[in-house]
């Protein structure tokens, strides 16, 4: 199994991570954003939804859910290092996520605007994902419409600037071209890499608890025994698993 992190992330400054969930980040890169953040890399993470519909059947209501989500993800990204200012909610409707223009518009101007080297996102492809033999898992439709969102705000929305114009009104903003990528969520595909993430597993789980309307520390652990654990990998490494696309 070749390890890919000094290849992909060598001549990288910033990395924009872009989920659909609070706690999507920690599940399938967590121990990837806590070594960048190491290593000094600029990494913001933006949340299409504040997860305020994952009531766990619990009584609650939708606005009490999100304030309770946001907080305990503020306290995740700060366990990982990302700062305040570069942890982002659109606030979509939990569930809600379309792939559409005025989705797409918003998310270009988020690139736009940090102007990423590579970017991190879910599956756009697949209804079912398919981790080995007998285990597999529906592919969640706002995962799904966000991976797509990204690939279409990146291209072409992001580039040429007459898609927004408006989003020039903010300085900072200027067209954009990203063109590589890792996308969660696919197991042995043709374009698989592994970052290792040995040394970064424990604060990975230490993040994901945070989650804790959500997550026990059991379940952090557990989740990330299952998912950075290769029986093809050196006995005591562990690594998180990516699609790596670079585009024209």
């Amino acid at each position: 199994m070749k390890i890919h992190y000094e290849r992909i992330f060598a001549n990288k400054n910033k990395i924009l991570v872009v989920f659909a969930h609070p706690d999507d980040l920690e599940l399938y890169c967590g121990g990837t954003v806590a070594r960048l953040i190491a290593d000094e890399k600029k990494v913001r993470s933006i949340k299409m939804t504040s997860g305020e519909m994952g009531s766990r059947q619990e009584k609650i209501t939708t606005e009490e859910l999100q304030k309770i989500r946001e907080k305990e993800d503020a306290e995740s990204m700060e366990t990982l290092g990302i700062k305040s200012e570069d942890n982002i909610y659109l606030r979509i409707g939990d569930g809600r996520v379309e792939n559409n223009i005025d989705v797409i518009g918003q998310l270009a101007k988020q690139i736009r605007i940090f102007q990423p080297d590579l970017i991190i996102t879910h599956n756009p492809e697949d209804v079912v994902v398919h981790f080995e033999k007998d285990v597999n898992w529906f592919n969640h439709r706002d995962h799904r419409h966000t991976g797509q969102v990204v690939i279409d705000a990146s291209y072409p929305y992001a580039r040429d600037i007459l898609f927004f114009p408006e989003h020039f009104q903010d300085i900072n903003a200027k067209s954009w071209t990203c063109t590589e990528f890792l996308l969660v969520d696919y197991y042995q595909h043709p374009d698989s890499v592994h970052i290792d993430v040995t040394n970064t597993v424990e604060k990975r789980i230490r993040a994901h608890s945070c989650h804790s309307s959500q997550y026990s520390v059991t379940d952090a652990k557990n989740s990330a025994d299952f998912f950075t654990c290769h029986d093809d990998y050196p006995k005591g490494k562990r690594s998180e698993q990516f699609r790596y696309i670079i585009t024209d």
